[in-house]
C-alpha cells in the first residue's frame, strides 16, 4: 500500500465529530432558539453537558452559586458563549496528547494554536462581508485537523520534506504534497467531509494554505489571514509555520488595514487569556 493509500485509509477510521454539537450550531442560527430546544438536545450527550456545567462554574463567570442545572446553564452562558464552548469542547478530543509532534509543536501547541485561530477568525469577521461568526469560529478551531492524523506521516519523512523546503525554497505543504501525496490542508478537508460539515467550510479547510487563498471564498479568506496572524504572533510556530507563502493583496479589497490587523492580534491576547481559563489550554 503507498503511503497516499495509507493516508486515505486513515480518514475511514477517523472518530466521528459529535452530532450533539452540530445540532446546536444549527439550532443557534435561529437568534430565537428558546433554551428548552437547547436543552433538550445537549442533555443526550453527558461529555458536552458535564463540559458545559464545568466551564460554567469556572471562576470566569463568577456566579454566587454552582450551577447544576443544565437550562441555568445555558441562561448565565447566553447563545454565542455556548456556541463556543461545545464547538471547542467537541474538538478537544481530537488534540490530546502530541498530535502535533510530528511537525514539532510541543503538546498542547496544536490545540492552543487552533484555538487562537479560531478566536482570530471570529475577530476579522467585523472586517469580511458575508461570513458567519460561528463557522469562521469552527473552521479555525478545525483548520489543522489535519495535521493530528498525518503527523506520524509527517515525522516518518521529516528529513526528506524539510530537505526539500530548504534546497527548494518551497512551502512546507508543497512539499508534504510532493513526498506524501497530500498535505495537511487536504486531510483536513476530507475529514470535515466525513464529518458532514457544510461544503463551504470543507472548502475553507483545504484551501487556507493556498497563496491565493485571500482571493477565493470570504470564508476560506478569513481563516488563512487568520492562522497566518497567530503564527506571527509565534503561536504554535511548528516546522512548518514560517515556509508558508501567502500573497498579500487581497487584503485591499476588504479595506485591512495594517492598523487593524495589530488590533486583532492585540485583542486575541486577552481572550486566548479567557480560553486558557476556560477551557485549560
Amino acid at each position: 500500500m503507498s503511503r497516499i493509500d495509507e493516508i486515505l485509509a486513515l480518514v475511514k477510521h477517523v472518530p466521528p465529530f459529535p452530532k450533539v454539537a452540530q445540532r446546536v450550531a444549527e439550532l443557534l442560527r435561529d437568534p430565537n432558539v428558546s433554551v428548552a430546544a437547547l436543552a433538550e438536545v445537549i442533555q443526550y450527550d453527558q461529555v458536552i453537558t458535564a463540559n458545559v456545567l464545568k466551564i460554567c462554574n469556572a471562576a470566569y463567570f463568577g456566579l454566587p452559586r454552582k450551577v447544576s442545572s443544565l437550562d441555568d446553564a445555558l441562561v448565565v452562558m447566553g447563545n454565542d458563549t455556548l456556541k463556543d464552548v461545545i464547538t471547542t469542547s467537541s474538538s478537544a478530543m481530537f488534540y490530546k496528547g502530541t498530535a502535533g509532534e510530528g511537525y514539532k509543536l510541543d503538546q498542547g501547541e496544536l490545540w492552543r494554536h487552533s484555538v487562537a485561530t479560531g478566536i482570530m477568525a471570529k475577530g476579522l469577521v467585523r472586517y469580511i462581508k458575508d461570513v458567519d461568526e460561528g463557522s469562521a469560529y469552527t473552521v479555525g478551531l478545525l483548520h489543522d485537523i489535519g495535521k493530528r492524523f498525518l503527523s506520524g506521516f509527517v515525522a516518518d519523512d521529516f528529513k526528506k520534506i524539510m530537505l526539500k523546503v530548504g534546497t527548494e525554497r518551497c512551502a512546507f505543504v508543497d512539499a508534504e504534497k510532493e513526498i506524501l501525496g497530500a498535505t495537511h490542508a487536504e486531510l483536513g478537508g476530507m475529514i470535515l467531509e466525513r464529518w458532514d460539515f457544510p461544503e463551504e467550510m470543507v472548502v475553507a479547510v483545504r484551501q487556507h494554505h493556498d497563496p491565493d487563498a485571500l482571493e477565493k471564498s470570504p470564508l476560506t479568506a478569513v481563516v488563512a489571514l487568520s492562522n497566518a496572524l497567530v503564527i506571527t504572533m509565534g503561536i504554535g510556530v511548528g516546522a512548518d509555520g514560517l515556509s508558508t507563502a501567502m500573497q498579500g493583496e487581497g487584503l485591499k479589497k476588504f479595506g485591512i488595514s495594517t492598523h487593524d490587523l495589530e488590533l486583532c492580534m492585540a485583542n486575541l491576547i486577552g481572550e486566548i487569556e479567557k480560553a486558557q481559563e476556560l477551557f485549560h489550554l
